[in-house]
Parts: structure tokens; sequence; C-alpha cells
């Protein structure tokens, strides 16, 4: 049952993932090909779009952080199937 739930955790971060990974390749995108036409130093546009891929890197650095520290915890766990201890002798 809590194996269960913890499959399907991982596919929904997994999926976030990746949604947030190719949110921030598009914004990145945006950004990149987006000429600020304006004759301040720093408009509005600029500084929004600024946050906005400071917040997906960070969001997704987060995500693969929990990502390997979830796999991490995973894979220390000991499967409750095992017979040892249960007096059978194979």
């Amino acid at each position: 049952m809590l194996n269960k739930w913890l499959e399907n955790r991982v596919k929904a971060l997994e999926e976030e993932l990746e949604n947030s990974k190719t949110d921030f390749e598009n914004l990145e995108m945006l950004y990149k090909n987006s000429s600020c036409k304006c004759d301040s130093l720093v408009c509005e546009n600029c500084e929004s779009l600024e946050k906005k891929v400071d917040y997906l890197v960070k969001t997704v650095d987060k995500l693969s952080k929990a990502k390997s520290n979830f796999e991490s915890f995973l894979a220390s766990q000991n499967c409750v199937f095992g017979k040892a201890g249960l007096g059978f002798n194979l």
C-alpha cells in the first residue's frame, strides 16, 4: 500500500519536474529572443521575466534535489516481502 503510494508520488514529481523544465526552457527561449525596446535601463517586463526565470531555476533545483533524495530514501528501504527470518530455509 505504501509502496504504491510512493510510486504514484514519484511519478507525479517526475511529471512536475519535466513540466517545470519545459516551462523553464520555453521562458528562457522567450527571454533570449525578446529584445527590450525600452528607453530605461530596467523596464517592468524585464524585471518580471528575470523574476520568473529565477523562480523557475529555484523550482527545478528543488525538484531535482527532492527527486534525488526520494530515490535515495526508496533505495534504503528493505523489501517487506523477503522470507528471511520467517522460518524459511531455502
